[in-house]
């Protein structure tokens, strides 16, 4: 299965949620994903503040 994102105009969104129904698609918002993937994310940092620190910097380094 491929995720794709798709926008259209809100007019339309009926019309495209019948579409995927009838298809078997699995049609979810945009907000919903990030949702999805933030409540999939640990509550407890592995890090520390400083080990985050040095991570974003060196990342902003590379650049």
């Amino acid at each position: 299965m491929e995720d794709l994102v798709l926008s259209i105009p809100v007019s339309d969104s009926d019309f495209v949620r019948t579409l995927a129904s009838r298809m078997g698609w699995t049609l979810r918002s945009r907000r919903t994903s990030v949702e999805k993937f933030i409540k999939s994310c640990p509550q407890a940092s592995q890090m520390t503040d400083d080990e985050i620190q040095a991570e974003v910097n060196a990342v902003r380094g590379k650049q």
